[in-house]
């Protein structure tokens, strides 16, 4: 006899099984949210006053504006009534009786599921956008993972917030783990991206498990690696370098020793459980992220950030890694187009080029022939730190792209070789930041010198403020170089605490290539609040969904070289004048009140107590 709480259990276990349940509210029949519950009051499916109760209710506990929910039937003749306005005897038919109460305040995707079968269920997805009156279907027929249905709301800084705080709780956890074990920072990312790229290869996914010991388990993994970066034709010299980079796993204690200590709970751990939990844990919660090729986030940046978020050292080198809300905006200030080919000459673990590569699939649609351009053609990078080089090549093989030409070495050296071989069209970067500011405007130089002279190349770039504004020679020789061959179309003044923890003042510079900047204006910004706040284990995020209408605002004035009080002016600069906003931003008054006065003296009354000075 059929029975209904079979389909749930189905629908129930698909979605504790997917890799971003833990990072979803899950709701059975009622919600905890008022508002939802306010919402369901007179929708119960007998038609009475009674409150709606869908079988489940997913919603985003840092977001409020979208909502999943789902209806089941027992038998498949239950799925759905010609009129669609059934909703006590059929699933299509409740569900959008519940998406419609809902959607007066969220975006909802309703799924009906009905059948007691797995393998034979009937599923059918609506998307019902917030005050819409009309909802539209979706063609897939089977239930999806958490991030395809998030990928319906189209909101990507949603999506980012979101994989930010999934992947950052994840990375926290292994990082623990890592960390009682006595795995080393250096040796974190390099382990947990050797094990995702291993994870490709369906032989080493299937038989893992099964091996019987660690060192057995660590040559496993490194013969995986290379069948992976090997099956597309991947040249001997990048091949290699990777191979170099990951053999040094097979060093670390894990894979050379039977047993390892473990700190936190004082005892000795079988190191072939410990390397397989390590394993199975990404398998089951970041693989099947990685692998999706729409994801445009930078997940093994992330980890890298959590893992050497106390490793002073990694700072003292210069490496800041771009956040990804930054990466996305450079695709907006270089105003990338379906047929660019981007350049990062310092690509550290890839962000720009992941970015790049999801606008440019963005812009080519359903394209197939298109999408595989630009995977094969249109992304190149060059990276110094072999451990670098390695996560960007990681981070774009699990997108498909076997074929990206990222070189590992010194990008001034492969100048030529990426100019004449890729001709690229536009430049992203963060060059470091321990070189000086010379050195960084010499990057820039040389991304300049690498667009192809026969397109309307771009370059943009996030620098040290104090490129901008300090008074030394070589910086001077610098900027003088650089305005002479091209235009500086803007730059931003970027908020103190972008990079946080790392503490740097950085700016946006935006250039046009090959057009003298003599007799042209530059656009300056004043982009100090993108709207993102500082928390505990997960750095700098959008905690109050502010930054999508502050991009929106910054873009409109920058497309259209508005000058706005407050936010933007223009003026033509010379090498020896300061390249900043503030030197030349008239204050706007007019969002000014009596609080903002009291702030200050209260402020300047503390700085007097401060220093003895009442």
């Amino acid at each position: 006899m059929a029975n209904e709480r079979i389909t749930e259990a189905i629908v129930r276990d698909h979605f504790k099984e997917d890799a971003l349940f833990k990072s979803v509210k899950w709701e059975e029949q009622r919600s905890g949210n008022k508002v939802i519950s306010e919402l369901l009051k007179g929708r119960s499916k007998g038609g009475g006053s009674g409150r709606g109760c869908p079988e489940f209710i997913v919603s985003f506990p840092f977001n409020t504006n979208y909502l999943i929910v789902v209806e089941c039937k027992a038998k498949a003749h239950q799925h759905e009534s010609g009129s669609r306005d059934k909703a006590k005897d059929y699933a299509v038919d409740g569900v959008l009786c519940y998406a419609e109460a809902l959607k007066e305040e969220y975006s909802v995707v309703a799924i009906a599921v009905s059948g007691q079968d797995k393998a034979e269920l009937m599923v059918s997805h609506f998307f019902w956008k917030r005050g819409s009156e009309q909802y539209s279907e979706l063609a897939d027929r089977r239930l999806l993972a958490i991030d395809d249905y998030l990928q319906v709301f189209e909101d990507q800084f949603f999506l980012s917030d979101f994989y930010t705080r999934d992947i950052a709780m994840k990375a926290q956890e292994l990082n623990d783990e890592f960390h009682f074990r006595s795995i080393t920072e250096d040796k974190r990312c390099t382990m947990v991206s050797g094990m995702l790229l291993a994870l490709i290869s369906d032989q080493f996914r299937d038989g893992y498990r099964a091996l019987p010991t660690a060192e057995e388990l660590g040559g496993q993994v490194l013969e995986a690696i290379d069948e992976v970066i090997g099956a597309e034709g991947e040249v001997v010299q990048k091949r290699e370098a990777l191979k170099k980079e990951f053999s040094t796993l097979l060093n670390e204690p894990l894979f050379t020793h039977a047993t390892v200590n473990n700190t936190k709970t004082r005892k000795t751990e079988d190191s072939l459980e410990v390397a397989k939990y390590f394993i199975g844990y990404l398998q089951k919660n970041v693989f099947p992220l990685v692998k999706h090729s729409n994801i445009g986030y930078d997940i093994l940046g992330r980890f890298y950030v959590e893992f050497i978020r106390y490793a002073q050292s990694q700072q003292k080198q210069g490496l800041v890694l771009t956040p990804p809300h930054i990466t996305e905006l450079f695709c907006d200030l270089a105003d990338l187009r379906l047929h660019d080919v981007v350049y990062d000459p310092c690509c550290g673990t890839g962000g720009f080029l992941v970015s790049a590569m999801q606008r440019l699939f963005a812009l080519a649609g359903n394209d197939i022939a298109q999408r595989q351009h630009i995977k094969r053609d249109q992304i190149c990078g060059v990276e110094m730190r072999p451990s670098m080089y390695a996560y960007a090549c990681s981070n774009m093989r699990f997108r498909g792209d076997g074929k990206s030409h990222i070189y590992n070495g010194d990008c001034f050296q492969h100048e030529t070789l990426v100019r004449d071989t890729h001709h690229p069209t536009v430049a992203l970067l963060n060059p470091p930041y321990d070189v000086g500011c010379a050195g960084q405007l010499r990057f820039v130089e040389h991304a300049l010198n690498t667009l192809n002279p026969q397109s309307d190349g771009r370059v943009v770039a996030v620098v040290q403020m104090s490129c901008a504004i300090r008074d030394e020679r070589e910086l001077k020789a610098a900027k003088s170089r650089l305005l002479a061959r091209h235009h500086l179309k803007a730059v931003l003044s970027m908020p103190d605490d972008l990079f946080y923890p790392v503490g740097v003042v950085t700016c946006i510079m935006v250039f046009e290539a090959n057009k003298p900047n003599a007799g042209r204006k530059t656009w300056f910004g004043y982009f100090k609040d993108d709207g993102f706040e500082k928390r505990k284990h997960l750095g700098r995020i959008d905690a109050r969904d502010r930054y999508s209408a502050i991009r929106e605002r910054w873009l409109s004035a920058y497309r259209n070289l508005d000058e706005v009080p407050g936010l933007s002016v223009r003026k033509e600069v010379a090498a020896d004048d300061e390249w900043c906003a503030e030197a030349y931003m008239e204050t706007d008054y007019s969002t000014l009140c009596d609080e903002d006065f009291v702030c200050k003296m209260r402020d300047y009354a503390a700085f007097l107590i401060q220093n003895e000075n009442l």
